[in-house]
């Protein structure tokens, strides 16, 4: 299985809170290769895939941040119309439910990357690598 670790940060909803996360994670030399902030009126969190998770989780705990650490699914597919309709028809077929997915660069113009958090990443995982989708390392992200 090729689940790829998401770091998460719970942040107050406050200015340059994501500025500081930014700014440890930049002096630590780490390399972030997709990021998603979701808000509510009290607190942000802000879900990062890096090159580097344990480096980056260490500093940030070290730094007093409340951080979690989730699997996720990363997947690449050609940058065309109906791929993603595809992908989230391959994971409904197989009852997947889709908790949030955010996007990011990949290596190539011709292909998009997301990272998928779901109920069941063993069914889905399964069910995306038998309908020919991509899935992405932890490996993979760092070289890109």
């Amino acid at each position: 299985m090729s689940n790829v670790r998401q770091i998460s940060v719970f942040v107050d909803n406050k200015p340059n809170q994501l500025a500081g996360v930014m700014k440890m994670i930049k002096e630590c030399k780490i390399n972030v290769r997709a990021l998603s902030l979701a808000d509510t009126s009290d607190f942000g969190i802000v879900r990062m895939i890096v090159n580097d998770t344990d480096k980056t989780v260490e500093k940030l705990k070290a730094a007093s941040y409340a951080v979690t650490v989730t699997e996720v699914v990363a997947i690449s597919i050609p940058d065309s119309p109906g791929q993603l309709s595809r992908v989230l028809d391959i994971l409904g077929t197989k009852n997947v439910n889709l908790e949030y997915l955010y996007t990011f660069l990949g290596k190539s113009d011709r292909s998009v990357s997301f990272v998928i958090r779901v109920d069941d990443i063993s069914n889905a995982s399964e069910a995306l690598t038998d309908g020919g989708i991509i899935q992405l390392t932890e490996n993979d992200i760092a070289e890109m």
